[in-house]
C-alpha cells in the first residue's frame, strides 16, 4: 500500500503543478505540459516490463529499484536549475506508474479470501486516493514555498516508503513456472511504445503531418507488428496476447484506455479553468492552494464509489458497474462547460469524475484477476495501466491541441477550446459504456471461488 501511494506523490505533482512549472521556469504553456506528459509517457513504456518482475521471485528487488528512482527523480527536480534537469526528473518518477500493478500481484500472492478482491479494488484506486488526500498538501506547499520545497517534500516521503519496502516486502520464493523475463520482448515494446506515445504527445507541436510525426508513426507501427509475432512465439511472452481473446479482458483493457482519457486530463482542465481570472468568461479566480482544496474530494469520491461499484457488481454484475462508471464519468467534464466563475461546477466536476473513475477502476481488477493466472497477474494489471497511461497521454495532445485550435489573444485558452476539450474527455466515458457491454453478464464468481480460465488458443506464427 506505501509502495503505491510514491504513485499518488506523482500524481499531485503533475497536474496542479503545470502553471506554477511554466512561471518558474519561464517556458510556453506547451513546454510545461510536457512536465506531466513526461512522467506518464515513461510510466507507460517501461510499465509492463515492471509488471512482469512483479510476477516472480524479482519482485521485491525490482520495488526498491524503482521506488528509490522515484526518490531520485524527485531530488533532481527539486534541485534543478534548468528546465532539462527538471525534465529529467519528472521522466524518473514515472516508473512509478507501475507500482499499483506491482503491488496487485503482491496482494493476490499473500492473501487470500473473500477480502482479496476488496483489497485488490482498493489498491486499483490507490493512486487516486493518494493523490485527493495530498492535493492540498502539494499545492499549498508549492503556492507559499515554491515548487523546489514541493519535490523535496515528495522525495523525502518517497525515501521512507522505500526504506519501509526494503525492511518490510517479504522476498518470493523460486518456484516452479517462474517467468523468464523476456528481454526482447520488452525493448521492443519499450521502443514501440515510446515513438508511438512521443508522436501523439509533439503531433500538436511539430505538426500532424510533419516528417518527424509521420517517421515516428511509422517506426511504431512496424515495431508493434514486430512485437507481436515475437510474443507470439517465445515461450515466456512479455505480455500473454491470447488472453486478449478473452471478452473480459479485452473489455477491462479497452475501458482502461477510453477512461485514461478523462481520468489524466480533467484535472488538467479543473486547474485551468480555477486558475484563470474571473473577468474571462470561464474564470474562477481560485489560488493555487485554493485548487489544492477544490481537488481534496477526489480521495473520499473514489473510496466510496469504488466501494459501491463492487455491491453493484455483486448484485446486477461487473457489466453495469462498469457502465455506472462511464456514465458518471462523463458527466464531469461535462459540468465545466459554461462554467462561468461559479465554483459550485467546478466542485461537481471532481466529485463526478472522481465517482466515475472509482467505480470504473475499482471493478476492472477483478475482471483481469478472475481470467488469468496468479504467475500473469503483474503482467495483465500492467497492460491495464498501461492503457490508462496511453490515454493519459493520447487526452494530454488531444485537449492541448483542442484548447490551442481555438486560443484568444496572447495564446489564451477561451471557452470555445475548453468546451471541445471537455467533450472530447467526456466522448471518451461514453465510448466506455458501450465498450462494457462486452462484458459477459452476471459473472457467477466470488472472490473465495475464482475460476480458473484458460486463454483462448490462438495458432502460433512458427
Amino acid at each position: 500500500m506505501c509502495a503505491a501511494l510514491v504513485s499518488a506523490a506523482v500524481v499531485t505533482l503533475g497536474a496542479p503543478l503545470v502553471p506554477q512549472v511554466q512561471q518558474s521556469f519561464g517556458v510556453g504553456t506547451e513546454a510545461s505540459q510536457w512536465s506531466y506528459t513526461i512522467t506518464l509517457l515513461v510510466g507507460a513504456t517501461l510499465t509492463p516490463l515492471l509488471g512482469r518482475l512483479a510476477d516472480g521471485r524479482r519482485r521485491r528487488p525490482a520495488m526498491i529499484v524503482v521506488c528509490a528512482l522515484v526518490t531520485l527523480g524527485c531530488a533532481v527536480s527539486a534541485l534543478g536549475t534548468r528546465y532539462g534537469v527538471f525534465l529529467t526528473g519528472r521522466a524518473l518518477q514515472g516508473v512509478a506508474v507501475a507500482l499499483v500493478a506491482m503491488t496487485i500481484a503482491c496482494a493476490r500472492d499473500l492473501f487470500t479470501g473473500p477480502a482479496t478482491a476488496r483489497l485488490i479494488a482498493l489498491l486499483s484506486i490507490t493512486t487516486a486516493l493518494g493523490a485527493g488526500a495530498a492535493y492540498p498538501l502539494t499545492t499549498f506547499v508549492a503556492d507559499h514555498l515554491g515548487l523546489r520545497a514541493a519535490y523535496g517534500g515528495a522525495a523525502l516521503l518517497s525515501l521512507l516508503v522505500t526504506l519501509a519496502v526494503a525492511g518490510g516486502l517479504p522476498a518470493v520464493a523460486a518456484r516452479d513456472g517462474d517467468p523468464r523475463l523476456d528481454v526482447p520482448g520488452a525493448v521492443v515494446l519499450i521502443a514501440a511504445t515510446a515513438c508511438a506515445l512521443l508522436a501523439i504527445s509533439q503531433g500538436n507541436a511539430w505538426g500532424w503531418t510533419s516528417a518527424g510525426v509521420a517517421a515516428l508513426a511509422a517506426a511504431a507501427a512496424v515495431l508493434l507488428l514486430g512485437w507481436i509475432r515475437l510474443e507470439l512465439r517465445v515461450p515466456h511472452p512479455l505480455v500473454e496476447l491470447r488472453l486478449f481473446a478473452r471478452r473480459d479482458v479485452l473489455a477491462a483493457h479497452l475501458t482502461g484506455l477510453l477512461m485514461g482519457v478523462s481520468l489524466y486530463n480533467t484535472p488538467v482542465l479543473i486547474t485551468r479553468i480555477g486558475l484563470a481570472p474571473r473577468d474571462t468568461p470561464y474564470g474562477v479566480g481560485l489560488g493555487l492552494s485554493a485548487i489544492g482544496v477544490v481537488m481534496a474530494p477526489i480521495a473520499v469520491c473514489n473510496y466510496l464509489s469504488s466501494r459501491g461499484a463492487t455491491a453493484l457488481a455483486r448484485a446486477r454484475g461487473r457489466r453495469i458497474a462498469l457502465a455506472a462508471g462511464g456514465v458518471v464519468g462523463a458527466l464531469g467534464p461535462l459540468m465545466l462547460i459554461g462554467v462561468d466563475g461559479h465554483l459550485s461546477l467546478l466542485l461537481a466536476s471532481v466529485v463526478l469524475t472522481s465517482c466515475g473513475a472509482g467505480a470504473t477502476f475499482g471493478t476492472l481488477p477483478g475482471l483481469i484477476v478472475d481470467a488469468v493466472e496468479p504467475g500473469e497477474t503483474g503482467s495483465a494489471t500492467s497492460v491495464n495501466i498501461l492503457l490508462r497511461a496511453v490515454g493519459g497521454v493520447v487526452g494530454s495532445a488531444a485537449t492541448a491541441a483542442l484548447v490551442g485550435a481555438a486560443a484568444g489573444p496572447e495564446g489564451q485558452a477561451t471557452s470555445t477550446g475548453l468546451a471541445w476539450a471537455a467533450l472530447a474527455c467526456a466522448g471518451t466515458c461514453v465510448a466506455s459504456v458501450v465498450v462494457s457491454g462486452c462484458v459477459p453478464s452476471r459473472r457467477r464468481r466470488t472472490a473465495s471461488h475464482p475460476v480458473a480460465v484458460e486463454p483462448v488458443p490462438l495458432p502460433r506464427t512458427d
